[in-house]
């Protein structure tokens, strides 16, 4: 570097200055930036995670610095973050910018200011009219004056940062500046390991919110439910099985406390058994045991970003509700022929699938399509919370919901209606096809509609770093009919070729 080179900021921050983070901030981050310079995108995540890690004592500063000779989008980029701003939204902007770096067309940039609400009319206008290059020319000029000549370019207060631009080189630059004992701390090597342990899960998932510490973003939240997506979709048959069978199982337990708490206050018009309807979901939950409903959320996830095949969904699907059923089966036998419960528990045992089995077959559907959007709803949440507090209360809060309201849980249910079947009170076949191919496919229902319609309509990254190395984007053909036979059906098809080939006569 030569001696004369300027290293240090000239022009202050100031009220004109786009920030984020507190103006009294221990620490402040000068950025001069492009919006259309592949080195800005790459460390605009980087940026971010130091944002989350030094909290509010640290303020960033972005000022413009588009490099119109290589970049021909940058200059236009920089005039719609500046337009949005002037409507309140320059950090919205300057964010989906960043994480659109391959789509900054004029009709890209409307489309954003669109997607954020502006006054389109006053947001083209400026486009057109360059209404902010005064602004971004006055940057430019104070980065040259400040001995900018690349982007990105950082200064922390006010001295320019030469350093590697990665997580840990300007964390311990950070931490210096604003004598951050514990980001100090936490940077030592033997902490290295830890902290992307905390950071990030096995399968890529995060472990804590990028923008907000403490919270998840709809994208995380998504990023967390496709993770345990994968792991269930790769359980082997003999493991979703029982676990499958254990969540059918616990679902027992709902029912049998439900029937004795309801025995016990007979006369209550309240329903005060229905207090503990959630204690089978509880049990599932925080014991993280495989149920049907559960599974209509997370494995298609993977099913709509095509990293899992619909023959896989199903086969998923199949091996788990069988487990349900079989296990819920099993502790309604033993409830109705072993004479475990009191006289009084069983009659009212007996109530509820009378009950079941005296609703409609359109009334027991659609029932179960709010009871199926219930439990996905559950989950996406239970994935929004970060201990087991948090997820008790949720599950116990929603799912408590569905008696309630007399809604149906086809699991739950099976329970009810199989103990009529062993009493010799109801025929299988009959509640087989009046009350539970309904209320299944209710479920179903319910929770295909909460995911597609909801939470993948809201998302907007659906990629993610350790499951791009250990998964690939399935081709249509193979989410379809799935991979490997998919594969069969290609080599036969090979083969057949090759034979034509060879038995075809040779030309003359």
């Amino acid at each position: 570097m030569s001696q004369t080179e300027t290293t240090t900021l000239t022009l202050p921050v100031s009220e004109r200055d786009h920030s984020r983070g507190s103006d009294d901030a221990s620490v402040t981050l000068v950025q001069y930036s492009d919006f259309e310079c592949p080195y800005c995108g790459d460390i605009y995540p980087i940026v971010r995670r130091l944002l989350n890690r030094v909290g509010t004592r640290l303020r960033l500063v972005f000022r413009h610095f588009p490099l119109t000779q290589q970049h021909s989008h940058a200059q236009q980029a920089a005039q719609a973050a500046e337009a949005a701003g002037a409507q309140g939204r320059f950090w919205e902007m300057h964010d989906l910018l960043y994480e659109n770096q391959d789509a900054l067309t004029r009709d890209d940039l409307v489309r954003y200011a669109e997607r954020l609400d502006l006054d389109i009319d006053s947001f083209v206008t400026e486009l057109e009219t360059d209404a902010h290059e005064q602004r971004i020319q006055e940057d430019l000029l104070s980065g040259v004056q400040s001995g900018v000549n690349g982007t990105p370019t950082f200064f922390i207060d006010g001295t320019r940062y030469d350093g590697p631009l990665d997580l840990d080189s300007m964390l311990a630059e950070i931490a210096d500046a604003g004598n951050f004992i514990d980001l100090e701390q936490s940077l030592k090597y033997e902490n290295h390991e830890f902290r992307e342990t905390i950071d990030r899960s096995r399968r890529g998932a995060p472990a804590a919110g990028e923008a907000v510490r403490d919270r998840f973003s709809a994208d995380e939240i998504f990023q967390r439910v496709t993770a345990t997506a994968g792991e269930e979709v790769g359980r082997s048959k003999r493991l979703l099985f029982f676990s499958g069978l254990a969540a059918g199982l616990s679902v027992g337990a709902t029912f049998l406390a439900r029937a004795a708490l309801t025995a016990a206050y007979p006369d209550d018009p309240s329903g005060v058994g229905n207090l503990l309807y959630p204690i089978g979901f509880i049990i599932i939950v925080l014991g993280n045991y495989q149920l049907f409903t559960e599974n209509t959320l997370t494995p298609v996830t993977l099913v709509l970003t095509r990293l899992a095949s619909l023959p896989q969904l199903l086969r998923l699907w199949t091996i788990v509700l069988t487990a349900n059923v079989i296990g819920a089966g099993v502790v309604a036998f033993i409830l109705a022929r072993t004479g475990v419960l009191d006289p009084a528990i069983a009659e009212t045992a007996s109530e509820f699938g009378e009950h079941a089995m005296s609703t409609s077959w359109s009334a027991l559907f659609y029932k179960g399509v709010f009871a199926g959007g219930l439990v996905a709803t559950m989950v996406w949440v239970v994935h929004a919370a970060r201990d087991t507090i948090s997820r008790f209360l949720i599950v116990y809060i929603i799912m408590i919901l569905i008696p309630i309201a007399h809604l149906f849980h086809c699991i739950v249910g099976a329970c009810e209606v199989l103990f009529l079947v062993f009493n010799g009170q109801a025929e299988l076949l009959v509640a087989f096809s009046d009350f539970f191919v309904p209320v299944v496919l209710g479920n179903t229902v319910g929770g295909l509609v909460f995911v597609a319609l909801v939470n993948y309509s809201m998302t907007e990254t659906r990629r993610f770093p350790k499951q791009n190395q250990q998964r690939r984007e399935l081709t249509w053909p193979e989410w379809l009919f799935g991979a490997r036979l998919w594969t069969w059906v290609r080599t036969k098809k090979e083969e057949s070729r090759g034979t034509e080939d060879k038995n075809r006569p040779a030309d003359r």
